[in-house]
């Protein structure tokens, strides 16, 4: 498995995936109410992270999900968390997104 956001993208637009296709969240009549939420949640925190520190997978650490009610990884997912320094942090700020 391979950390690959562009899957999500088509022409550089954002195309959300059949309901069916994750089993942590299941689809039909019995969606789950708190879906929404969550992925909310999972944008915030790791925006948030990702803005303070770099996020490296540790090095030989196999990366396999285990299906279940709720989806997780089967050996977790070790990563190291690098703290960026202040400057980088204000250079961040300073960019400007067209």
């Amino acid at each position: 498995m391979e950390f690959k956001p562009e899957r999500w993208l088509r022409d550089g637009r954002f195309m959300s995936e059949s309901a069916y296709k994750f089993t942590a969240f299941n689809g039909g009549p019995r969606l789950c109410l708190g879906k929404d939420f969550a992925y909310y949640q999972m944008k915030f925190t790791a925006a948030s992270i990702i803005f303070r520190h770099r996020v490296e997978v540790v090095k030989n650490h196999p990366v396999v999900p285990k299906l279940a009610i709720t989806m997780y990884m089967k050996h977790g997912l070790k990563v190291n968390l690098i703290k960026r320094h202040e400057s980088e942090i204000q250079k961040l700020l300073k960019i400007k997104i067209k």
